[in-house]
């Protein structure tokens, strides 16, 4: 029972040093129309209450800024159904290349080829997360991104150089 309540007052804690930029990312994204911004805002917390795992216990407030935000764009993105170029997830990529066989076989064989690593940093990346954003978030180098980076692009070049 303890336990619960401890899960519940650091998040609440949290939440009590981040609500400002939750509020701040919300009404941004609702262009200021107040019941759009206050269903975000529940989403978000939702989220971030289902996603609370994943922050590393000895976090920084640098990197809980970083993990809120980057769980806040993800409840946008899933929330805008706009017929624009969007960033995705490679999960929802293998989705949508369900129609074109050529494609799908490309990001099935690419999915194949990356470490969970690469797979976390593509992810944070098509996120539209920076290099020194996805390190600090990651707790690593700048120089480690950029390598994992290049790493990625690498094995993308060998899969549409072994398509052609």
């Amino acid at each position: 029972m303890a336990t619960d309540t401890n899960r519940y007052s650091d998040f609440d804690r949290l939440m009590q040093r981040h609500k400002g930029l939750i509020r701040r990312l919300c009404w941004w994204q609702a262009s200021g129309h107040r019941e759009e911004c206050e269903d975000l805002m529940q989403d978000c917390l939702a989220d971030l209450w289902h996603y609370r795992h994943t922050l590393r216990p000895d976090a920084n407030e640098k990197q809980e800024r970083l993990w809120v935000k980057y769980h806040c764009r993800s409840v946008f993105s899933h929330r805008n159904a706009r017929p624009t170029i969007e960033t995705t997830t490679l999960d929802e990529a293998r989705t949508v290349a369900e129609e074109n066989i050529d494609t799908r076989s490309l990001i099935a064989e690419l999915a194949t080829t990356l470490s969970d690593s690469e797979h976390r940093v593509l992810d944070l990346i098509l996120n539209g997360f920076s290099t020194a954003e996805i390190a600090e978030l990651l707790g690593v180098k700048a120089a480690t991104i950029s390598q994992t980076r290049y790493r990625i692009i690498e094995k993308m070049k060998k899969q549409t150089d072994n398509a052609l």
